[in-house]
């Protein structure tokens, strides 16, 4: 194994194995295997989520998509039983559902992330605005915009707009959280809110919020300015 040292202090191994490549499937338990005894020795224990990827048809017979299933199970879910361990099949063709899985991962460390997550999934549903919740470089945690997935990009130029904002509240500012924002003489309205140089979240609006829906709006980004600090303090621990 080549610069074994770039897995010491993992958290989350993410293991992934080719369903339409049965003939690598002894190669990648000798891998893994390698990589395990790596963790023994350093007492470390990471949570193990293992990818059996391209679980799909295309251009593939479903009688061997089949029968390789079988045979990953019965190879890796052995071999990762001690652990902390989940497994799933996934395809790139259902990327929603892929991206949902990465999320869901990520945030599955610290049991107050998701449940902040999940918090603003429902308060969402109440803000009558579209509101797009995600990472500094524009990688979507949750939102309420139709036609946008979590765990995906944010379109270029919303991409754009967080970092330049990012770099006059670097530059100019010079503090960790800001707000931006514009409106046109329509009444269109778009805010940037930056908290902890971590999380950003877009308002959009097209009229004027009703004073439930800004109230509910005004709850949802204080949670999020909580969730950041969370996030700052759990990578910090």
């Amino acid at each position: 194994m080549e610069k074994p040292e770039i897995f010491r202090g993992t958290d989350i191994l993410i293991p992934i194995v080719s369903l339409h490549e049965p003939g690598t499937f002894d190669e990648a338990k000798k891998y893994f295997s390698d990589l395990l005894d790596l963790y023994r020795k350093n007492n470390e224990k990471p949570k193990i989520f293992l990818f059996l990827h391209k679980f799909d048809t295309t251009d593939y017979q479903k009688e061997l998509l089949d029968t390789n299933v079988k045979n990953a199970k019965e190879i890796f879910l052995e071999m990762f039983k001690d652990y902390d361990f989940s497994y799933m099949l996934t395809s790139i063709y259902e990327q929603d559902k892929l991206a949902k899985v990465f999320r869901d991962i990520l945030i599955s460390q610290y049991g107050e992330l998701k449940t902040h997550v999940e918090k603003a999934e429902k308060q969402l549903e109440e803000i009558k605005a579209k509101v797009i919740i995600a990472d500094i470089s524009g990688n979507v945690i949750v939102h309420n915009v139709q036609g946008v997935s979590s765990g995906l990009t944010l379109r270029g130029d919303l991409r754009d707009f967080i970092n330049s904002c990012n770099t006059v509240r670097e530059n100019i500012f010079m503090s960790d959280s800001a707000k931006f924002g514009g409106r046109n003489d329509d009444g269109k309205e778009i805010e940037l809110h930056i908290f902890k140089y971590i999380i950003s979240v877009l308002v959009m609006k097209s009229e004027e919020l009703s004073r439930e829906s800004q109230d509910k709006l005004n709850i949802l980004l204080n949670d999020m300015k909580l969730f950041a600090d969370l996030i700052v303090r759990s990578h910090s621990d």
